[in-house]
This record gives structure tokens, C-alpha cells and sequence, in this order.
């Protein structure tokens, strides 16, 4: 019984699954609502939190009976998602009580994040919790692990490094980009090619504030219909110089075998701007950008090798992180662990009294041929104050110790031997 807290986790995610199956398994807006509220009353838990992003699936479910409700909702799942996937126990996870608890902790930090430190992760547990939460599907325990996790993460944030510096590429270009414009408002990008990478990387700009935005690209409407979505304006590519017209920073993405900004190209365009600083990153492979044009004045170019090693040096400073954050999340669950003591006395002195009247009642059959009429409610007075007391006295002991987690639950395992209590 020690560290009891009703609560388990069945999960799936980039640690047991590959993308392929994880994308089968996402639970759309519409999977959520159904597994809180429909799901909630089928399988008769007390609480529930489902959390579901690009890298994960996990439902939590809390009450005396999650051990059943953890083998019924994985059935549920897959008729659910119309897979097999939540019983198959090579690719699902499953962690119970305190290690729930953990488990959620490191998540909400970014600890068991495929990036570490990521802090998208934080945003997706609390939209998560927000809708379980609105929808009366969570309980006191899953509210309390939820306030608990977050005053850990945001410690996290703030007294250590672990969110600190671009992690992926696109990002990293940002973080070059501001070294040179302290300021993106009234700055303009092009993006040249219009796959993954280059709107990944123009996202990143945008929402730092770059607020012009054009795209080049060779299929005039693939360029047409990423203009669209990142509200910007599409150029073709018998245009591109027209397109140079006074950009401050332009990212390159293309598959194409050879050049496409040239020294030639681009020294014109550096003389007709006055050599005001031009910032350019790129991100194709083969490169698409000849690297002679950093010996134009106001030139400033990076290609993917300059991204990646400042990635790396970000990720190992995030994981010299590590030690910081964990003692951080060991306190916090320290606290948690001392708030469920002290939850856990209304349950355990229920159970006590519970004991206590059970035996009282057994006594009043065995001798109710034997006792006097007149004397039956004072009889039943006396044995009920003598029950108070004695549950009065086991209170006071057990609040001394509320504090001391093992040591309140030496306890109460001792009360629960002493009168011959279930402990399950």
C-alpha cells in the first residue's frame, strides 16, 4: 500500500511506436470527447485525461478501479481507431500509481519529450487538461497532478536551461537571423521552393514577427497555395530576381542540381540596395546557394552544417540540464506525495470507522434478545462515542505524520494489520 495513489496510464508514443503507427492512433477533437465523456461512464472511472499530439497517445484514468478500467479502455481504443494497437503490449506502455504520477511530470517538463526540453509539449498538456477539465471528466487526484506537474515545469523553465536554444534547424536560422536584425517588424522574406522545410522555417520568422512574406517556386501554383497559407505573395521563377526586390532575408529549399543564387546573380542586387544587410540560409542539399556570395559586402549566409552544429551545441546544453530538472521534478513529487497523504486520511479513517461500526453492529445482533428495551439507545450512544474517540485519537496521530510520507504510511499499514483490514 505504500505510495497507493489510484491512478494508471496506458500510452503509445515515439519510444514504443514508429510515426506510422502513431499516426493511426492520434485521437482526433472528436475521439477526445467521445473517450471522456462517453468512455468516462462506460468504464465508471473517476477521472480521466486524455492527451494525444504528434509523437504521443495517452489516457489517464483515475479511481479505486483503474486496473480494470486500464484493460477495458485499451479494448475501447481499438474499436475506437479500428485497430489493434492499445492491447499489443510491444507497443503500447503502461505505468500505475506514483509512477503515473512521475511519468506525467517529466512529460509536462519536456523530459520525455522526442526533443528534449521541447515546450510545444507544455502548451498540448494543458489544452488537453482544459477540455478534460471543461468536460467534468477529471477528478481531485488528476487536478492535483496536473497543478503539481505544472509548478514543476514552469521552475523548470525558469531556474535551468531546458527550453533554452534552437533545437531543429529552422528554428536555429532564427536564432542567426536575430544576431543580425535586432528587430523583424517591417522585414521582408522569400522563401524559395515550397516543401515542408522551407514553411517549417518561415512559420519560425513569422511568429517572431517577420510579417512580409513572398514564394518563389518553380510549380507556380504549389507557390500559389503556400502564399495562401502563410498570407504571402507568390512569385514564379522566371520572377525570382523581381522577387529579390528589397527582402532582408531569404531561405532556400529546392531539389535542384545546381545553383540557384549565384555571385553573379545576387551582386547586382547587393549594389542596387546599398549593400544593406541581407541574411540568407540554405537549407537544401545540394546546396542552392553558391557559397561565393558571402564575399559580397552585407552577405550573410548559412547552410545546413552551420545549423547543425548549433543544434548540437543546443542539445547538449539542454542535456547538461538534465540533473537540475530532475531534482527539480524529485521536489515536486516529494509535495505531491505529502498532498496525497493527507488526501488519503479521509479514505483510510473512512475505511477505519467503517470497521469500527461493523463491529459495533455485529455485537447489537448477537446480544439484541439480551438487552433491555429501555436501555438500547443509550446503549447505542455510549458505543458510538466510543467510536469517535477511538477514530478521533487515530486522526491526531496520523495528521503528526501527514508530512512524513513514509512515515504516515507505516501507519496506516499498521492500523490496517491491527484490525484486520483489507489493504487492497
Amino acid at each position: 500500500m505504500t505510495n497507493y495513489i489510484p491512478i494508471g496510464i496506458i500510452g503509445i508514443s515515439h519510444k514504443t511506436a514508429p510515426v506510422e503507427i502513431r499516426d493511426k492512433v492520434v485521437l482526433t477533437e472528436e475521439d477526445q470527447f467521445r473517450v471522456l465523456k462517453e468512455y468516462r461512464e462506460k468504464v465508471d472511472a473517476d477521472g480521466l485525461l486524455a492527451i494525444t499530439t504528434c509523437n504521443r497517445t495517452e489516457i489517464y484514468i483515475s479511481g479505486e478501479n483503474f486496473h480494470d478500467n486500464l484493460d477495458q479502455i485499451r479494448i475501447l481504443l481499438n474499436q475506437l481507431k479500428k485497430c489493434s494497437y492499445f492491447t499489443d503490449e510491444k507497443l503500447t506502455y503502461k505505468h500505475i500509481g506514483f509512477d503515473a504520477v512521475t511519468h506525467f511530470f517529466r512529460l509536462i517538463s519536456g523530459m520525455d519529450s522526442q526533443i528534449i526540453g521541447e515546450p510545444q509539449i507544455t502548451g498540448q498538456v494543458k489544452e488537453a487538461y482544459c477540455r478534460a477539465f471543461e468536460l467534468k471528466a477529471t477528478d481531485t487526484i488528476i487536478n492535483k497532478m496536473f497543478e503539481y506537474g505544472l509548478h514543476a515545469e514552469k521552475i523548470i523553465r525558469t531556474d535551468t536551461y531546458l527550453s533554452d536554444g534552437a533545437v531543429s534547424v529552422s528554428f536555429a536560422g532564427v536564432e542567426l537571423a536575430r544576431q543580425i536584425f535586432s528587430d523583424f517588424n517591417n522585414k521582408t522574406a522569400l522563401l524559395i521552393g515550397a516543401g515542408e522545410t522551407v514553411e517549417l522555417a518561415a512559420r519560425h520568422f513569422i511568429d517572431k514577427g517577420i510579417q512580409n512574406i513572398r514564394i518563389a517556386n518553380r510549380t507556380a501554383s504549389r507557390a500559389q497555395e503556400l502564399a495562401k497559407k502563410l498570407n504571402g505573395q507568390a512569385f514564379a521563377f522566371t520572377h525570382l530576381e523581381e522577387a529579390f526586390n528589397n527582402v532582408d532575408i531569404i531561405i532556400s529549399a529546392t531539389a535542384s542540381d545546381a545553383y540557384i543564387i549565384t555571385k553573379e546573380i545576387l551582386k547586382p542586387i547587393c549594389e542596387s540596395r546599398n549593400y544593406r544587410p541581407l541574411f540568407m540560409i540554405d537549407l537544401a542539399m545540394p546546396r542552392d546557394i553558391d557559397p561565393e556570395v558571402e564575399t559580397l559586402d552585407g552577405v550573410y549566409l548559412y547552410n545546413l552544417d552551420h545549423l547543425n552544429n548549433i543544434v548540437a551545441l543546443n542539445l547538449e546544453k539542454r542535456k547538461n540540464e538534465l540533473p537540475k530538472a530532475e531534482k527539480i521534478i524529485n521536489e515536486s513529487l516529494e509535495d505531491f506525495r505529502k498532498w496525497n497523504a493527507s488526501h488519503s486520511m479521509g479514505a483510510v479513517i473512512g475505511r477505519l470507522k467503517k470497521h469500527f461500526e461493523n463491529l459495533r453492529d455485529d455485537e447489537f445482533k448477537r446480544l439484541k434478545n439480551k438487552l433491555p428495551d429501555n436501555g438500547k439507545a443509550e446503549i447505542e450512544y455510549l458505543t458510538q462515542s466510543i467510536i469517535n474517540k477511538l477514530i478521533h485519537q487515530h486522526i491526531k496521530t496520523l495528521k503528526k505524520s501527514a508530512s512524513n510520507p513514509e512515515r504516515y504510511q507505516e501507519q496506516v499499514d499498521f492500523l490496517f494489520d491491527l484490525y484486520d483490514i483489507d489493504k487492497d
